[in-house]
């Protein structure tokens, strides 16, 4: 009876559609990081249009100048999202996002990483190019903010990010 059910629950299970990626975008946060960044993504569409993404993102280090000293420093996040994808086209879809976010500083502005969790909410589009392979793109707001060592840590604002995936 358990090896019955571990079964339904595989076969359950597999019946979503996963999907692997990348992403490509700005940040206009118009602060000391670099608006550029890339990142990796992993979708499971786990209810018919709903989906989950989980999404890894680096934003490359930019030299700034706080208070008279030369600081490198970038950002990291993590991002969990949820998504309701709408159809309205033949190969077209466009969903609300809505998640949580985790920041990771990087370079040398603090003398150690320091973390930020924080929100974003927004939305997308994506194309079927064919039924296994998409294109997206997302236009959202991150928020994170931070105080540490007397220093404002955050990277918050518009992001708008261009994706291509595979549909497995």
């Amino acid at each position: 009876m358990i090896a019955a059910l571990m079964l339904m629950s595989v076969g359950a299970f597999a019946q979503g559609k996963f999907a692997i990626g990348a992403n490509a975008g700005v940040a206009l946060y118009g602060n000391e990081y670099n608006p550029f960044g890339i990142g990796a993504k992993l979708q499971y569409e786990f209810v018919e249009n709903f989906r989950a993404e989980a999404a890894y993102n680096y934003w490359f280090a930019k030299k700034t100048d706080i208070l008279g000293t030369e600081y490198k420093s970038g950002v990291m996040d993590i991002d969990l999202t949820l998504q309701y994808l709408i159809p309205v086209a033949d190969k077209v879809k466009v969903y609300p996002l809505a998640g949580a976010n985790l920041g990771i500083t990087h370079g040398d502005i603090l003398s150690e990483q320091q973390s930020m969790f924080g929100f974003q909410a927004g939305a997308g589009i994506e194309y079927y190019f064919t039924d296994n392979v998409k294109a997206n793109l997302d236009a959202k707001y991150q928020y994170n903010k931070k105080t540490k060592d007397g220093i404002e840590l955050k990277y918050d604002g518009p992001v708008i990010q261009v994706g291509i995936a595979y549909v497995f």
